[in-house]
């Protein structure tokens, strides 16, 4: 081989080994940043299920408590309806057929009131 073409082969050979170190000498730090994050991601990883099995758990709960408010609910409403219908019957039968009565109540307590003015007041 002549030596221009033996020189250009020097040449390249150096160029690319040193842009083959260039290379070397970037990813390095490049492939340890992965080695962290894939640690990083391993330990999240691990706290995200703990976090879901927890959440799991009180989303249980919080199914069993809806459940209890649901019944109480059911109670509430069963006794608000039987409050409602004792209200409607005390209202048509008792209230209703003694206002007359009911109206005079006043009169009287103003009359009472008279009655103990006139005998001296209050003792």
């Amino acid at each position: 081989m002549s030596t221009p073409i033996l020189v250009v082969i020097i040449v390249v050979a150096i160029i690319l080994s040193v842009g083959f170190l260039l290379l070397v000498f970037s990813l390095v730090p490049a492939i340890n940043e992965l080695k962290y994050l894939l640690s990083d991601l391993q330990k999240t990883s691990v706290e995200t299920r703990d976090l879901v099995s927890k959440l799991k758990e009180v989303s249980e709960k919080v199914n069993q408590d809806i459940e209890k408010i649901d019944s109480i609910l059911d109670f509430s409403k069963d006794t608000v309806e039987a409050a409602s219908k004792s209200l409607k019957y005390l209202n048509k039968n008792v209230l209703k057929q003694s206002a007359g009565i009911f109206a005079l109540l006043p009169a009287m307590k103003l009359g009472w009131n008279l009655v103990r003015k006139i005998k001296g007041g209050k003792r």
